[in-house]
């Protein structure tokens, strides 16, 4: 029997493209680059046993599992089951099956995973969901072998949000700032406070909590970019409507609706639908990469 969507699964398989084709191909070339970065931090990986701590869908951690080779294995650790489900189907398409596990588990204690068993462990976009980061760093350290490591990417939200008054999710909202102010209030009132673990860290944040934890030889490095969006051309206005940032967000249009009626949500969602036409918009985008060792 097939699992039961949940709440993460339903955003990362359908609510973060908003069941869009187009939107996810954008989403998973804009993650390519990410995974790769990863897993070059996790290197050697040949005959390793690597654990991808929320797993999602396997975007990290099957390519990891091509990388390990026939002696290595990677174990795909993700609480929700619908998730773990899409991760097994996508291994045995490509035929993987053989040096992949998965189980469920939380970062912050990993209950499932013996200690000193992995070798190396990977994360992508995880700690920002976790309220205790420094608990989750002192699980993976728990379960590394002496000589373990771990690499990890995570947004630095708090560096790129909130937007300039004249922005909406990148588009120049100059003409209807007001309007604008009044969407971005209803949408944070949305969101609600579980959206506060996405704002509450910054990159040294993450090396303090990792050298807290236990690790060494800590290498963090935070990329910030600020550009016109060169992949604007694959979103059109239903897509960017019905595309929610992140789990705990409604999507803009949910927004609009609580925010704006009649007339004036006529004219915000003209202007916005003719910026989308004309664009780019601006892409504002901080990350963190960081790499640790657990001592031998």
């Amino acid at each position: 029997m097939a699992a039961l969507p949940d709440h993460w699964s339903q955003w990362l398989l359908s609510d973060r493209d908003a069941g869009d084709p187009a939107q996810r191909s954008l989403a998973l070339e804009r993650l390519a680059p990410i995974r790769d970065r990863v897993l070059a931090g996790a290197e050697p990986l040949e005959g390793a046993t690597v654990l991808d701590v929320g797993s999602g869908d396997g975007l990290v951690g099957l390519e990891a599992a091509r990388r390990v080779g026939p002696t290595g294995r990677v174990i795909l650790c993700d609480p929700s089951p619908a998730l773990r489900e899409a991760a097994r189907e996508q291994a045995r398409s490509l035929g993987l099956l053989d040096r992949t596990e998965f189980v469920s588990g939380r970062a912050e204690d990993l209950a499932p995973i013996a200690s000193a068993s992995v070798d190396v462990v990977t994360t992508r976009s995880v700690l920002i969901y976790v309220a205790e980061k420094g608990r989750a760093l002192g699980a993976f350290l728990r379960v590394l072998r002496p000589g373990g490591r771990i690499s990890l990417f995570e947004p630095i939200n708090r560096l790129m949000f909130p937007e300039p008054r004249d922005r909406f999710w990148g588009y120049d909202v100059a003409a209807c700032a007001g309007l604008a102010d009044r969407v971005k209030a209803a949408f944070t009132a949305l969101e609600g406070p579980a959206a506060a673990t996405l704002m509450d860290f910054d990159d040294r944040d993450l090396v303090r909590l990792a050298e807290q934890a236990g690790f060494a030889r800590i290498s963090c490095e935070c990329r910030i970019e600020v550009e016109p969006d060169p992949l604007k051309e694959v979103v059109d206005l239903e897509a960017l409507l019905d595309s929610a940032p992140n789990p705990f967000a409604p999507t803009p249009r949910k927004a609009i609706e609580r925010a704006l009626t009649g007339a004036d949500r006529d004219r915000f969602l003209a202007h916005l639908s003719r910026q989308v036409r004309e664009g780019p918009p601006v892409r504002r985008w901080a990350g963190a990469y960081l790499v640790a060792q657990k001592l031998a």
